[in-house]
């Protein structure tokens, strides 16, 4: 073998050694990007009410927050700056699950598991408040909320499992958007919107889908 072949395979040896050793040692580049949990992206679905958007029309930040355990569809307790909070979603309703007061109203069960299913499987749980009151008569927190930068409203809207309701100004800024989803939702039929009458302007009325 010529001087030269025993130069050129100890160069090839040297950087195949180089970058097997920068392989095994060097850290893997992590990935920054948000991910989505499962649970949204599951229903392969383009929401459209975007964490920007709303703070924008708000003109008000997210505020990130542990999320604690759900009462209904529309209520949730979290813990916020290391104080237990009690959340109202607004300007959407969830058929009621009637605690102590008889059976759930229909898919009152299915918004709560959803509810549920959205922010005990999120990364991230944030809240925004509106230009209104932060909090209404019962001391709830009334805010949007956004689980993996995904509007929590427009899931339960555009499933058919809420209804936009409750609209005070000046806590409406999204109200449009809202309707927006659900009317969607109507036209699809889907879950309260397959029952003629089941939402009318004083509530839910349950008679009208088990009659």
């Amino acid at each position: 073998m010529k001087l030269k072949d025993v130069k050129t395979l100890i160069t090839s040896g040297t950087i195949i050694i180089a970058v097997g050793l920068y392989l095994a040692f060097s850290e893997p580049k992590k990935d920054t990007e948000q991910t989505t949990s499962p649970a949204i992206t599951e229903q392969n679905i383009e929401y459209k009410l975007t964490t920007d958007v709303a703070m924008d029309k708000t003109g008000n930040q997210l505020i990130d927050v542990k999320y604690l355990n759900a009462n209904d569809g529309d209520t949730f307790n979290v813990e916020m700056d290391g104080k237990k909070e009690r959340v109202r979603l607004l300007m959407i309703d969830t058929p009621e699950m009637n605690y102590n007061k008889g059976e759930p109203m229909p898919y009152a069960e299915e918004a709560k598991e959803r509810t549920i299913e959205l922010l005990e499987q999120a990364d991230l749980v944030q809240l925004l408040f509106d230009k209104g009151p932060e909090t209404d008569k019962y001391d709830r927190l009334l805010a949007y909320a956004f689980v993996d930068g995904v509007s929590l409203h427009e899931i339960l809207l555009s499933e058919g499992l809420a209804a936009v309701r409750y609209v005070n100004k000046p806590n409406d800024t999204l109200e449009e958007e809202l309707l927006e989803v659900q009317q969607q939702a109507e036209q699809e039929e889907l879950n309260i919107w397959a029952h003629d009458n089941y939402l009318q302007r004083d509530g839910f009325h349950p008679e009208e889908v088990t009659k």
